[in-house]
């Protein structure tokens, strides 16, 4: 599976939902996720690995990993080819990680609420210490571009990088580290 993606930064999330109710959008999802990472040992693991894995929890008690390889930048948007599965266990996934020889080398949380409309996935996403942002997901770079204009964005920052860039680069924070204050 590619996945084509971009991220609307500094959103205000209740004009967010209204506008996609308007247009008809279904409302998916509303979980808090948390998000463990992990890959070979002795990289630097600072956005130039190869390949990396990920393991999700949902709030409802899904729980995914997922293989990510090297993103390709688009105007606009980027993609990557990506596998998911899913997982009873998180903690169990992860012990075999790393005895597997796979380090963890990062934790996050969000909350995240998603709707869907035709092709677009909506996700408004919220980590702490920072601005919610909208990311759009589409099958290609001239959909995301509808998709902004659809709901009155264009005049808004994006970024096509990865949550790591624009965690790390716009609002310089620590990515590696991201739990929610109750949880620290």
């Amino acid at each position: 599976m590619h996945e084509v993606e971009t991220k609307i930064l500094e959103v205000d999330p209740k004009e967010i939902k209204r506008k996609l109710l308007a247009l008809g959008a279904k409302f998916v999802l509303d979980t808090k996720l948390v998000v463990d990472w992990y890959g070979p040992k002795n990289l630097t693991h600072r956005g130039d690995d190869p390949w990396y894995l990920r393991v999700r929890s949902y709030s409802d008690g899904k729980n995914e990993v997922t293989w990510k390889g090297i993103s390709k930048q688009f105007k606009v948007a980027r993609g990557h080819k990506e596998i998911n599965f899913f997982v009873t266990d998180p903690g169990n996934m992860g012990e075999i990680l790393k005895a597997l020889e796979f380090e963890h080398y990062a934790h996050q949380e969000k909350y995240r609420q998603s709707w869907a409309l035709e092709n677009w996935r909506f996700d408004l996403d919220r980590y702490p210490g920072m601005p919610p942002y909208l990311e759009i997901e589409a099958q290609n770079q001239t959909e995301i571009v509808k998709a902004i204009a659809k709901l009155g964005l264009s005049g808004h920052k994006t970024s096509s990088e990865g949550e790591r860039a624009v965690i790390e680069g716009v609002y310089k924070l620590d990515w590696f580290k991201m739990p929610f204050p109750e949880n620290s």
